[in-house]
């Protein structure tokens, strides 16, 4: 809360509150400026982009059975000695994503993407390597060959009209962050849950994480940080996130699987936090099975 405040951004918490300032038509999304992401558009130009995005989420929905096959095998195949981020989350989240955007992600790939910062810079855009991280994977996937998934889908909206050349331009990095960012936090951060105290169910793990704490809105006033970490890890209204379904089945299918793997017990050894002020995850965190557990 520190962060926003040094920036003068109001910030909103409570259930309550919040649900009615997500709701509010006096708070926007866009800040002006023309940006083509849909996370910082309103409206009816909102509204098209978003019916494309949905459109290619529903196309993991429900949840393909040689991704969960795949999902499976990655996390039976941990060693004896792992870390819940680079081993076990990273993985995950990168198949899924690679699945819902239909190209093929590389390490490289990955790390840029977790360095980019979509429209949750607090300080309004300053952040240069996340941009240049941004930039360089919009013209990655610009010249990358697509099967079916996600970027197909968009080229072929672009054909048609639904989409013009930025929107086909920086989308597709959207969709990519939007898969990403928030999974690899979720399923490290309850990785971390499940090696400490044991099983919960995946809805109330990612109510009680809630890796994106906060999303921002622009009204009369000003800029307007809205937590989402009192019972809205998926927003609400308009902006809800789109593809919360899929995030779910993917947390009980590698959750499930990681259950397993902890069954006979563990230790948790080195943990580190990330710092950012939005995004709630772990940078490592150690994980070794008890002895003779695999």
């Amino acid at each position: 809360m520190d962060e926003f405040e040094r920036h003068g951004i109001e910030v909103v918490s409570g259930r309550d509150a919040c649900a009615r300032a997500l709701r509010s038509p006096e708070l926007t999304s866009d800040p002006g400026g023309g940006s083509p992401s849909v996370l910082l558009r309103d409206g009816a130009e909102h509204t098209r982009l978003r019916a494309v995005l949905r459109e290619i989420i529903a196309g993991v929905e429900p949840f393909p059975e040689p991704l969960r096959a795949g999902i499976e095998t990655t996390v039976a195949g941990l060693g004896t000695s792992f870390d819940l981020v680079r081993d076990f989350a990273r993985p995950v989240a990168g198949a899924v994503t690679s699945a819902v955007l239909g190209v093929p992600l590389d390490d490289v790939f990955l790390d840029h993407l977790e360095a980019t910062t979509a429209n949750l810079d607090v300080s309004g855009g300053t952040d240069r390597a996340g941009q240049a991280s941004a930039f360089r994977l919009a013209v990655q996937l610009s010249r990358t060959p697509a099967g079916p998934g996600g970027l197909t889908a968009l080229r072929e909206a672009h054909a048609a009209g639904r989409l013009d050349d930025d929107e086909l331009a920086l989308n597709p990095v959207v969709l990519a962050h939007a898969a990403y960012e928030n999974s690899l936090n979720f399923l490290a951060c309850a990785g971390l849950e499940l090696a400490n105290s044991g099983p919960r169910s995946v809805r109330e793990l990612v109510t009680a994480i809630c890796p994106a704490r906060y999303v921002l809105r622009f009204g009369p006033d000003g800029p307007v940080a809205i937590s989402l970490a009192g019972g809205l890890p998926f927003g609400l209204g308009r902006h809800a996130c789109p593809g919360s379904g899929v995030a779910v089945a993917e947390g009980e299918i590698a959750l499930t699987a990681l259950a397993k793997v902890l069954a006979g017990g563990c230790r948790v050894g080195e943990v580190r936090w990330k710092t950012h002020p939005v995004f709630h995850g772990l940078e490592k965190a150690v994980v070794t099975l008890a002895s003779g557990n695999r």
